[in-house]
C-alpha cells in the first residue's frame, strides 16, 4: 500500500491540476491514467514501475502492466513525472513538481533525497569549465551511505 503524503483536499487539488495538464496536452483521462496519477500524488516513496503496477491492480483490478508503462511514458513526455535511473536498481518515478536530486548507496540501495540547491555550485562549475549543463534529476548520484562506508573504512570512493 502507498503511504499518504498530503491531505485529502491537497491531493485532490494536485490531481485536478495534473488532469488539466493532461487535457491541455491532448491526452485522455482514462481510468488507468487517473489511477496512476492518484498513486503518484498519494505516495511519498520512490515508486518503480512494478510498485505502480501492483498498487494500480489493487485499486483497479485488471489493469495490464503494459497500460501502466504507456501511462508512465506519456506522463513523462508531457512533464508530469520524472523517471530516475538509480544505477543499482530499477528506474523509479515521482511527480516532476516534487523534483529533487537523489543519492543512491551502491551497497544497500538506500535513496536519499537532496534539494537541487545542494548541486548548484557543482552545476555552475561544470558549466563554466565545460560549457555543459547537468541534469541532476535524470540519474541518481551513486556512492555509499554513511552506514555502509563505516563498515568498510578501507575504501573512500
Amino acid at each position: 500500500m502507498v503511504t499518504s503524503r498530503t491531505t485529502r483536499e491537497g491531493a485532490e487539488a494536485e490531481q485536478r491540476r495534473i488532469h488539466d495538464e493532461i487535457r491541455r496536452s491532448g491526452g485522455r483521462l482514462t481510468s488507468p491514467t487517473r489511477t496512476v496519477v492518484a498513486i503518484l500524488v498519494d505516495s511519498d516513496r520512490h515508486l518503480t514501475a512494478d510498485d505502480l503496477i501492483a498498487e494500480a491492480d489493487r485499486r483497479l483490478p485488471g489493469i495490464a502492466p503494459s497500460t501502466i508503462y504507456r501511462v508512465l511514458q506519456r506522463l513523462d513526455e508531457i512533464g508530469v513525472v520524472e523517471h530516475v535511473h538509480a544505477g543499482t536498481g530499477p528506474i523509479f518515478y515521482h511527480l516532476r513538481e516534487r523534483g529533487h536530486a537523489h543519492l543512491v548507496c551502491n551497497s544497500c540501495g538506500a535513496i536519499t533525497d537532496i534539494p537541487d540547491s545542494v548541486l548548484d555550485d557543482l552545476a555552475d562549475a561544470v558549466h563554466d569549465a565545460y560549457d555543459f549543463t547537468i541534469e541532476p534529476h535524470h540519474a541518481a548520484l551513486l556512492g555509499r551511505c554513511a552506514r555502509c562506508a563505516a563498515r568498510d573504512t578501507t575504501t573512500r570512493f
